[in-house]
């Protein structure tokens, strides 16, 4: 009786590099596409790496080859946050975590610099609250004089820290951030699920939170109004910054799967 083949798996295709460029550009765009819907870059520091890192998988065009490398980042651009990274030709071995994950340093593993998109990616800031203490100025140093400030529209902070930093001058900070425009104050449940991470809309019936992101919406805009206008600085009207376009304040919810983390 004759039986029926089953179909072979490939897991490579060795002739992909023979393509024409424009076929292999196409290719390149279409993955790129795939992954293109908003997405949440969480990030933390790390006092033993003395840096930030990220659990979140950067994309995989990065180490495909030379050329998908720089095609993706022209879309992609290399966090400025911090001490700079390492910048090894090979990307870490390949495991359930990645090397942006590493809490530890590890032999053959490096701190490597955390790709991000500003145009759709939120970047998220959070573990603060355990390291505040002794790595408040840390954090404010690094945010201050990032090459990364000044292009970042969107973030989110721990709501846990939020008092204590605007307490110490990050309200300044952000006003001074010229395309900022939306921050995200993260309520944490600390609960271990795993997924996806995701925002939920703080629920009207909160009305702490409610209150809290419009306190802190009016307080930024006074800000970037000062800042706008060069008041408590040289006295000088600064236009064309980037200042005139106000900053949406808002508390949400992480989730994880669905599920309020």
């Amino acid at each position: 009786m004759a039986t029926t083949a089953s179909p072979t798996a490939f897991t490579s295709f060795t002739l992909f590099s023979q393509l024409p460029t424009e076929l292999r550009l196409k290719v390149y765009k279409h993955i790129l596409a795939l992954h293109s819907t908003p997405r949440i870059l969480k990030i933390s520091y790390s006092p033993s790496l003395d840096g930030y890192i990220s659990n979140i998988p950067p994309p995989v065009l990065l180490s495909t080859s030379p050329e998908s490398r720089a095609y993706t980042l022209q879309t992609y651009t290399h966090l400025s946050l911090g001490p700079p990274c390492s910048r090894p030709t090979v990307l870490s071995p390949s495991s359930q975590q990645y090397c942006y994950q590493t809490p530890v340093p590890t032999p053959g593993i490096l701190r490597l610099p955390i790709p991000i998109c500003y145009a759709t990616d939120t970047l998220y800031i959070s573990s603060l609250f355990p390291v505040l203490n002794t790595h408040l100025y840390d954090f404010l140093w690094n945010l201050s004089t990032s090459f990364s400030r000044h292009h970042i529209q969107s973030l989110s902070i721990d709501l846990r820290v939020w008092s204590t930093l605007c307490e110490n001058g990050l309200l300044g900070l952000l006003a001074k951030m010229r395309s900022l425009r939306e921050v995200c104050l993260v309520v944490e449940f600390g609960r271990s699920f795993e997924g996806e991470l995701g925002f939920l809309e703080a629920p009207e019936w909160r009305m702490d939170l409610r209150w809290i992101a419009e306190r802190a919406e009016e307080a930024l805009g006074e800000m970037r109004e000062r800042a706008r206008r060069g008041k408590g600085n040289t006295g000088r009207y600064v236009e064309g910054e980037g200042y005139e376009k106000g900053v949406v304040v808002r508390c949400v919810i992480l989730t994880k799967g669905g599920e309020q983390a």
